[in-house]
């Protein structure tokens, strides 16, 4: 592990896209607010970054009005098929993992296609820590995630009364995106970013987004971490949180995000939004969506939330 961080610090997103009805609204920040305080009592009582990022977005996963987990929205078949990734560093290897990491790498973990998952986040942990893998999909990933212990349900558990009309309205119109995600400095400097989504309503069955792909969806390395939501196939055309990571060597956090997402409009199109976290504790985010979802925690400002 590195030296002791100033802070820790956690911010958490819950999609970039359509600004939600109105009525959805008070529940969504209340909903918000509780990922939050719940990664802060985590980080608070020293437990790591990662633990962090997973219980917030574990959170999220659990709640019907976000777009992972139980809400995810629906494919053309009307089927839920969610997305998911961690990527932690410093990274060290519980005792007997098979993962072969050493102390003080970067650890790295998804799942793609996944149907009968409550929690995909916690599968892509269980992907990074007991696997020699980073990727895994479909009904591998489920099998990996009941040995690991994870809870499975039957693939209609997941699918809300809310994700079916608006299935039910979106298909053949223009598509719904939206994911969750969380990036989080620890007080040993550990970072890490979580991100997890059931897609965009009306996809191809099998369509992959950026939430699964390591270095669009989410990255971590020694400078910083970062989570995107949005359209993933501009996420991944420009690999868009490797990029606001990239530039944080020469640059601020916020101003990384502004000029990744531009970058990414003018290059590959689309709407979308990131945010990090640098290894000081600095925090950014941004988006080009009609809105997005932020909540953060940072000692000086405690517990926030914002609708940009």
């Amino acid at each position: 592990m590195v030296g002791r961080a100033a802070s820790p610090v956690l911010i958490i997103h819950g999609g970039a896209g359509m600004r939600g009805p109105a009525d959805e609204r008070p529940a969504r920040r209340r909903a918000m607010l509780e990922a939050v305080e719940r990664g802060r009592a985590v980080l608070e009582r020293g437990a790591s970054a990662l633990d962090t990022v997973c219980a917030a977005v574990v959170l999220m996963e659990d709640h019907p009005l976000f777009n992972a987990g139980y809400g995810s929205a629906l494919n053309t078949e009307g089927e839920v098929e969610m997305d998911a990734s961690v990527m932690v560093v410093p990274f060290s290897a519980a005792p007997g993992a098979t993962d072969g990491a050493a102390v003080g790498t970067i650890g790295a973990g998804a799942v793609a296609g996944v149907r009968r998952i409550k929690n995909p986040v916690l599968a892509a942990r269980a992907v990074m820590t007991q696997t020699p893998h980073v990727l895994m999909i479909a009904a591998a990933a489920e099998r990996l995630a009941a040995r690991a212990g994870l809870s499975l349900c039957r693939p209609d558990e997941l699918v809300t009364e809310r994700s079916r009309a608006r299935w039910q309205t979106y298909m053949g119109r223009a598509a719904e995106h939206g994911t969750v995600g969380a990036v989080a400095l620890d007080l040993n400097g550990q970072l890490a970013a979580a991100t997890s989504t059931g897609g965009i309503t009306g996809k191809m069955p099998g369509r992959v987004g950026d939430s699964a792909i390591v270095g669009a969806g989410s990255f971590a390395d020694r400078t910083g971490a970062a989570s995107a939501t949005g359209m993933g196939e501009s996420i991944m055309k420009t690999m868009l949180c490797r990029e606001v990571v990239r530039m944080l060597a020469r640059t601020t956090p916020a101003r990384a995000a502004a000029m990744a997402i531009k970058t990414m409009e003018s290059t590959a199109g689309g709407e979308a939004g990131v945010i990090v976290v640098d290894k000081r504790g600095r925090v950014g985010y941004a988006h080009n969506a009609q809105a997005m979802d932020i909540a953060t925690f940072t000692p000086a400002e405690g517990i926030r939330h914002h609708t940009l």
